[in-house]
């Protein structure tokens, strides 16, 4: 097997996987060029305080993940009745929109309006996560999984190097018209390239609606505790975020120093999880996925709580690594599980509801994280959130059946 890119399947998918491939980079990367850089644009647009600027701020990164969280299902169910080729050439159309409509915005609320329709009219990563799992075989879902988490990593690690240098070259308002022009060429490109083989679709499976469906999805108990685990990891994984700079800064004998320690981590971080990703992918193919899940929680656990007490800054960057190598295995594991019990026609609308669902931890994390973060130390942080990290791999570890395995293997 060719581990570069390629999946063992016909010509015609493996150029279309590589569409799908930069459809989700891309994705990725815009997001995580806008990120860090808001406040200053927010500022630009003329919030005029310390205040209006941290709550314009606050509000603008919330606003995606809960429209997301919203409209997910209701995409996934439309790509499941209509064509998963035509989702993805619509997320990416809306991403393109959005982007360059918001270098043109002239007011804090406008951006906050149109980051919420970001949310609500984008979904790039699920659309194409769930046509690449359409169109896969069976004993090639984890690689594929794993490469498309390979793009996540990719993006998240150099969105915020891209976006400080192309901020000082362009400014913001010809950085994100220069990013919804880039979105809107790849749109093109998927258009024009990508194919969609519909006749492994199957329609044995009871005609419902939404919420029937998301009925059928929670009365099925190992997926409940993969989705469970999987809001455990990611509320631990963004609820280290608004506490990382400050964890940091104690270990620096410069605290001027500390947003470059933060911008070395997060790099080593996600490159760990880009290199990593395929590895936990094809592991995932090969053997039981909720101990694949128990073993990456538990690496990711150890790193964390070293993390707490670590004795300097050094010691942060082989924990970071670890981390990142282990925590890339986490959500594409809870998808492979959630996609492996799922019949062709409800496949989008599966992964819909298990993105919303994930988003909970996302949220909840930092809101949790800096709430709690003006009583208690970051130390004992670090070690809430690698137990909380570890509980949910025991979760899946333990309560998976015989019965369950023989399912995993014959999936």
């Amino acid at each position: 097997m060719n581990d570069r890119m390629s999946i063992s399947m016909t010509g015609d998918w493996n150029a279309s996987f590589r569409l799908l491939w930069g459809s989700h980079f891309l994705s990725v990367l815009s997001s995580m060029v806008i990120a860090p850089l808001l406040p200053f644009y927010i500022e630009q647009l003329g919030a005029d305080d310390q205040a209006s600027i941290l709550m314009w701020s606050g509000l603008s990164l919330a606003a995606p993940a809960v429209s997301a969280a919203l409209t997910a299902p209701l995409w996934g169910l439309l790509g499941d009745k209509t064509s998963r080729k035509w989702m993805v050439v619509r997320a990416l159309f809306g991403t393109a929109l959005v982007l360059t409509a918001t270098g043109l915005v002239t007011s804090p609320l406008q951006l906050f309006i149109l980051r919420l329709l970001q949310g609500a009219l984008g979904g790039v990563v699920d659309a194409v996560g769930t046509l690449a799992a359409s169109q896969v075989k069976p004993e090639e879902q984890g690689l594929v999984r794993g490469k498309l988490e390979g793009a996540l990593a990719a993006g998240s690690m150099l969105g915020p190097l891209l976006g400080g240098t192309m901020f000082k070259w362009f400014g913001f308002h010809r950085l994100l018209l220069l990013l919804g022009g880039l979105v809107a060429l790849w749109t093109i490109l998927c258009l024009i390239g990508l194919k969609e083989t519909r006749t492994n679709r199957v329609t044995t499976a009871k005609s419902t609606g939404l919420m029937g469906q998301f009925g059928q999805l929670v009365r099925e108990k190992m997926v409940v505790r993969f989705l469970l685990a999987g809001i455990c990891a990611n509320f631990c994984l963004h609820g280290l975020l608004p506490v990382l700079p400050v964890h940091v800064k104690q270990h620096l004998a410069n605290p001027s120093q500390t947003a470059v320690w933060i911008g070395i981590l997060q790099a080593i971080n996600w490159a760990s999880a880009w290199i990593a990703s395929s590895w936990w992918g094809r592991r995932n193919d090969r053997s039981p996925v909720h101990r694949t899940y128990f073993l990456a929680s538990m690496l990711c656990c150890t790193a964390i709580i070293i993390q707490a007490f670590a004795p300097s800054i050094a010691w942060f960057i082989p924990l970071r690594i670890l981390q990142g190598f282990a925590s890339s295995a986490l959500v594409q594991s809870v998808f492979l599980i959630v996609t492996r019990s799922s019949q062709s026609e409800q496949l989008g609308t599966r992964h819909g509801f298990t993105r919303s669902t994930l988003f909970i931890g996302q949220i909840a994390g930092p809101l949790a994280s800096g709430f709690f973060g003006g009583f208690i130390g970051t130390s004992f942080i670090f070690t809430l959130h690698g137990c909380l990290m570890l509980a949910g791999g025991f979760l899946v570890l333990r309560l998976t059946t015989r019965k369950e395995i023989r399912l995993q293997s014959s999936n």
